[in-house]
């Protein structure tokens, strides 16, 4: 009898068990297009844990919607339940054979990525038991829950909307982290690479799911002589509907206030020197060539600033800030750490090295606060200038640094615009950039005068507008605030902005002329159908000697048009000559790039981008 079972889903369902493995089949192929991609990124096996995720999800919902969705929706069963056959050995067929055909293309997958991995890396037995489990048992779990669900019939959808929200809200209001549990940790980053590690920890919960899932399966299907299932198969009425969206509805509420409550703590060094600022801590952390009395030193003078420029601003709370030593990066290098549970502004610098500069550190530090201070709204573009500007203008004012004239006019020997400030900062780097934004502050101040441009930084900067569209309706907009402030306009401003950076050129025209004359370049180099490389040069007009030394910073692009930080920049130093010098990295075809090329200053104390492109590889 079991193999009559086997034969009438065989008849029913052959077509659509034909139509999953051509697909899968035809995905497979498209991968193995880029076969050579995958083997250079690390291994081929991570083919496998894609092909894994699609059958635990998409493949084992169709083929759970074709067993026993659709069966029982159709009553079809109920003729099944007719003939001398237990439901037991009807639903245990059905769960052996949806498990088969999911099995199935994950095992062709692992024998040809096998025997194609072979002339790339190391393909041992142990190995590749290890694949079968992680990649099988989320197959496994994935197509039993379906299964369940859809046992459940008119309920299925609720489920799964319920256990969406129910993840959502664990992992915003509670230290719960799917991704390093269960399936989600079995197909995790080091699928393809982990060859010895046997993760128990995860394969033994995902088992006694699929065993307590399977328990519950038949329960729902021998339980009154299978009438619950039976029942559950039907049509959900009205009342139903409107009784599950009204719990939906309030769970939703619950959640949101519940978010809304939550508050993360404060961000806390164990072993840092500390000072108060408004009743938030500030601590610094001792490193290796950065000792305690350096770091008390620091913290200090950092809480000082950082209250006055609360004062100024009108802050009503300030973060928790952490400061931390890091000797990896450079000097001039700094960054902000991303808290996922906690609060606060962490930053990283390079304390300890000689050409460390406190004042271009406060200003990166002051722009950090302000951006926490004004719940990121300070960093839109429109007003990331602004934001730019006074951080650097604050850091100097007290004496102002005489490097800041020098970078204002090498910043400034292009035309910018300060509406589209971020590609202008790409263009340039933090530093010029600063100094740039400092000299239209300076203006701005000038313009305005004390009490009118106080107000207007305070608005600009350390009012957060509100959230939703009512906030970003009633956000200030400059040019209405410079009218109602100082009775000026934003052409005004930008008229003033350039006399000042005119004078700063004319002061330092001998400087510009030597930058004027040095010829950088990119090169793209085909090497095959899909690989490339980058060619990079410097040179000097009319020089016969190497142009000196210089730095190429690149780094990989994600799809969307972010902002790249200085840190996420790798970096590959080198020699202007008449040979191109030649970058490391191999590049593919279609993957987006950004390169820039500059050279360090000591006059500016700062480096000089001359180069910065964002290139798509074709």
């Amino acid at each position: 009898m079991t193999w009559a079972l086997l034969r009438k889903e065989w008849r029913e369902h052959r077509g659509s068990w034909l139509l999953l493995n051509l697909l899968f089949g035809a995905l497979l192929v498209l991968f193995l297009v880029g076969e050579a991609r995958y083997a250079r990124r690390g291994s081929l096996f991570e083919l496998l844990r894609m092909s894994s995720i699609l059958l635990s999800t998409v493949g084992a919902l169709f083929v759970a919607h074709r067993l026993v969705v659709r069966e029982y929706g159709q009553r079809t069963q109920l003729f099944l339940e007719s003939l001398p056959l237990s439901r037991a050995r009807i639903l245990a067929t059905k769960l052996v054979l949806g498990a088969a055909v999911l099995l199935l293309p994950l095992a062709l997958s692992l024998l040809v990525l096998g025997l194609r991995a072979r002339a790339y890396e190391d393909v041992t037995l142990p190995f590749l038991v290890l694949l079968v489990l992680r990649a099988g048992t989320p197959v496994l779990l994935g197509w039993i829950f379906f299964a369940l669900a859809g046992l459940l019939g008119r309920y299925r959808t609720p489920l799964f909307i319920f256990l969406t929200l129910a993840l959502f809200a664990m992992d915003q209001l509670t230290d719960f982290n799917i991704s390093q549990m269960g399936p989600f940790a079995l197909l995790g980053a080091d699928f393809a690479f982990e060859r010895h590690r046997i993760p128990w920890d995860d394969l033994g919960p995902c088992w006694a799911l699929s065993v307590a899932a399977v328990a519950l399966c038949f329960a729902l299907v021998l339980y009154e002589d299978g009438t619950l299932a039976e029942l559950l198969s039907q049509r959900m009425s009205h009342r139903e509907k409107v009784f599950i969206a009204c719990i939906f509805v309030g769970l939703l509420t619950v959640i949101s206030v519940m978010e809304q409550e939550k508050q993360r703590k404060p961000f806390a060094l164990h072993t840092a020197e500390q000072a108060s600022v408004k009743g938030s801590a500030l601590q610094v952390a001792p490193g290796v060539g950065f000792p305690p009395e350096q770091a008390r030193k620091l913290a200090e003078r950092l809480a000082g600033d950082l209250t006055a420029l609360s004062d100024y601003l009108g802050l009503e709370r300030l973060p928790a800030v952490a400061v931390m030593p890091i000797r990896e990066l450079d000097a001039d290098v700094f960054q902000r750490a991303k808290l996922e549970k906690a609060d606060g502004v962490v930053v990283r610098a390079n304390l300890a090295d000689p050409g460390f500069d406190t004042r271009a550190f406060e200003s990166f530090l002051f722009r950090e606060v302000l951006i926490w201070a004004s719940e990121g709204t300070a960093r839109r573009e429109e007003r990331q200038w602004l934001l730019d500007g006074f951080t650097t203008w604050w850091a100097n004012r007290d004496e102002e640094d005489p490097r800041l004239s020098p970078r204002a006019a090498v910043a400034s020997r292009e035309d910018f615009d300060s509406r589209s400030w971020l590609s202008t900062r790409e263009r340039l780097g933090p530093c010029l950039a600063g100094a740039l934004a400092a000299r239209g502050v300076r203006a701005l101040h000038g313009q305005l005068g004390e009490p009118a441009f106080q107000t207007l930084m305070r608005r600009i900067l350390a009012q957060p507008p509100g959230t939703g569209f009512w906030g970003l309706w009633n956000e200030p907009r400059l040019d209405a605030l410079l009218r109602e402030l100082g009775g000026t306009s934003e052409e005004e401003l930008t008229k003033r902005w350039h006399e000042e950076l005119h004078e700063d050129r004319e002061a330092r025209a001998e400087l510009l002329r030597g930058l004027s004359r040095l010829r950088p370049s990119f090169t793209l180099v085909k090497e095959s159908a899909e690989t490339f490389r980058l060619e990079h040069t410097l040179s000097e007009e009319g020089g016969t000697e190497p142009s000196g030394r210089y730095a190429l910073l690149y780094s990989k692009l994600d799809p969307f048009e972010n902002e790249v930080d200085l840190h996420e920049l790798s970096r590959q130093d080198a020699v202007g000559s008449s040979q191109a010098a030649v970058l490391p990295q191999g590049l593919v075809r279609g993957e987006r790039w950004i390169f820039v090329l500059q050279v360090e200053s000591e006059p500016l104390g700062c480096p000089i981008r001359l180069l910065a492109e964002r290139k798509e590889i074709r």
